[in-house]
């Protein structure tokens, strides 16, 4: 998970801190609090540190070596002249208020980032695509403008996470996403908490119950 590698970029920070924890929880310690927790909405990058792949998940997944393997989206073929993408959904996935993902949520997703008052900071490349098929509800069909051919990246990162259409709008407060933890507290100054969701596809898989995100701005504290 994301916020497992930012574990361990900050493992000297945390020595110094010397938070006690339970096995099965991690304190991380991060410099900037998020103005939100929506990172489809928001451009601070603090956003995607604590939601990204742990409350919000997206089509594709970006490795540290920046390879992209199927997330959301089980597979997918590339047209020859790289203008059209199709991809097939993953089966069993539920957003966290119980609605099952379909095509008609990537649909959603992607046309509000690429409209007119939309302030993701990816919308140049939401407005790049020119269609967006979802007749069938576990395909995705995206045709381009033009070739792209760095678009699967792009899927994966924090701007391009799926969300449910009925949460989107309190998204910033109360994020509701697919992935494997829930926010469980945020104390405003402080730390965002999140917990383990039971109801995720693969919550067998998911060690940690618990992660704290500190906000410690004082590089000397």
């Amino acid at each position: 998970m994301k916020f497992l590698r930012a574990f361990l970029a900050a493992t000297a920070l945390l020595a110094t801190a010397a938070y006690a924890a339970p096995k099965d929880s991690v304190t991380i310690g991060i410099a900037l609090e998020p103005p939100g927790l929506d990172p489809t909405t928001g451009a601070a990058a603090s956003i995607g540190d604590i939601v990204h792949y742990n409350v919000f998940e997206g089509l594709t997944k970006i490795g540290d070596d920046f390879s992209v393997t199927p997330l959301l989206a089980e597979s997918w073929t590339v047209s020859p002249d790289a203008k059209t993408l199709t991809f097939k959904l993953r089966k069993g996935v539920h957003f966290q208020n119980g609605e099952p993902l379909t095509s008609q949520d990537v649909k959603f997703s992607f046309e509000r980032a690429a409209a007119a008052d939309s302030t993701n900071k990816e919308k140049a490349f939401f407005q790049s695509i020119a269609a967006i098929d979802a007749t069938d509800p576990d395909i995705v069909i995206l045709t381009f403008k033009a070739p792209s051919f760095d678009a699967l990246f792009h899927l994966g990162l924090n701007t391009a996470v799926i969300v449910e259409p009925k949460s989107a709008a309190t998204n910033g407060a109360n994020p509701v996403g697919a992935g494997p933890y829930k926010l469980a507290e945020w104390s405003r100054g402080s730390a965002v908490t999140l917990k383990k969701w039971d109801g995720y596809r693969d919550a067998g898989k998911v060690a940690i119950a618990t992660a704290t995100f500190r906000f410690i701005n004082d590089s000397s504290a």
